[in-house]
């Protein structure tokens, strides 16, 4: 039976992601165009493409679920009320992360990888939405601080990819830097994969014993103080400090948290029917 269910979720996996890339080509060539072209300002028809990509990821993660691949679990959902102008940092241990906060967060900013731009299947919802390339760091850094100075979310993760399974987290300073310029508070998000699944150091076919579960758990803003952040403190120093100050703090809630029981599956809040 446990053979039978792996090669489901193997199928149901390969089935997922293949579907959502064909409906996404075929959304880019019919629906982009349209909400493009609709009237309103630029910044009206980013938010519409944007909210278009939410509910899109919304459909896919619901799909997921129907499938029995795997389900969202969402933890202190009342932060999100404060996070418009804050640096959301997460950890990154599969390849749904993104997907799941941009549902939650569905104007939120976030930093994409250059190769997206190329992707035939997600280039041009990548475009339109005004997602933020890592191609140009220098630019990538003053588009982060741009968006937090004018009262937007943005998400990053630290490590700069997913995390590898079983290994300790690296933060880069990167996010520290966007926050010490931007001059904003920071919005830790827990996430973390239960079994481990899509994670970097295994092929996407290579599925779990049984559906995974994806927590993602936000905590309270927090000044830059409460990361060791000290006013006329060297700028390279404080960088330190807050890059070494978060990795602390969330290597010690991964080292706290417990994988949810199984028999209590049931009972949790889905995002698919938020």
């Amino acid at each position: 039976m446990t053979s039978l269910g792996r090669f489901w979720r193997m199928l149901g996996t390969g089935f997922s992601f293949l579907v959502f890339g064909l409906l996404s080509l075929i959304a880019s060539l019919s629906v982009l165009p349209v909400l493009m072209l609709w009237p309103g300002s630029s910044a009206a028809r980013e938010r519409r493409i944007r909210s278009f990509v939410s509910w899109a990821f919304r459909a896919l993660l619901a799909g997921i679920a129907l499938l029995g691949l795997g389900y969202v679990q969402v933890e202190g959902r009342e932060h999100l009320a404060q996070a418009k102008g804050k640096l959301v940092v997460a950890t990154h241990p599969m390849y749904l992360d993104i997907v799941a906060l941009l549902v939650l967060m569905p104007f939120a900013d976030c930093v994409v990888k250059n190769a997206m731009l190329r992707n035939p299947y997600y280039r041009r919802f990548v475009r339109a939405a005004g997602y933020i390339s890592n191609g140009d760091s220098a630019a990538a850094m003053g588009a982060c601080v741009d968006a937090l100075k004018h009262g937007r979310s943005l998400v990053l993760f630290p490590e700069g990819t997913r995390t590898t399974t079983g290994g300790a987290l690296h933060f880069r300073r990167g996010a520290a830097q966007v926050a010490l310029r931007a001059g904003c508070q920071v919005l830790p998000v827990l996430i973390a994969c239960t079994p481990p699944a899509l994670t970097k150091s295994r092929a996407w076919w290579q599925v779990p014993e049984r559906r995974w579960q994806l927590l993602i758990r936000f905590y309270a803003p927090q000044d830059l103080s409460a990361f060791g952040h000290r006013e006329g403190m060297p700028y390279g120093v404080s960088a330190r400090r807050v890059t070494h100050a978060l990795q602390d703090f969330f290597t010690q809630q991964l080292a706290n948290h417990e994988p949810t029981d199984r028999r209590t599956e049931a009972t949790h809040h889905r995002l698919a029917r938020s």
